[in-house]
């Protein structure tokens, strides 16, 4: 009886599984490659801040520019860790599928 219930279950993920996997796919490409720019803009952002603390340039300008440089820098892990979780969202839904 419990495998009669569960079969229209697993029918309808198999099309969740693979948009999760195509997904997956795509966004992993997009955050491997937009991690480059992010990366660099996150150096010109903290040096930029580093030379206006040099210049004494007001604080507000130099915070502002170094919380920009620390979201750049962080923003690709904060996507992998996004990915990561849409992973595991699809391993149990695999496991579901094949137990």
């Amino acid at each position: 009886m419990k495998k009669l219930l569960k079969l229209p279950l697993r029918i309808a993920t198999l099309p969740l599984i693979a948009i999760l996997l195509v997904f997956q796919l795509i966004s992993s490409i997009i955050v491997g490659l937009t991690s480059i720019a992010t990366n660099l803009l996150a150096t010109v952002f903290l040096i930029g801040s580093v030379a206006g603390w040099i210049a004494n340039a007001p604080s507000g300008l130099i915070f502002q520019t170094a919380g920009l440089g620390i979201f750049f820098a962080f923003a690709p892990h904060i996507a992998g860790w996004l990915l990561e979780k849409a992973t595991d969202f699809t391993l149990v839904l695999l496991d579901f599928l094949l137990i």
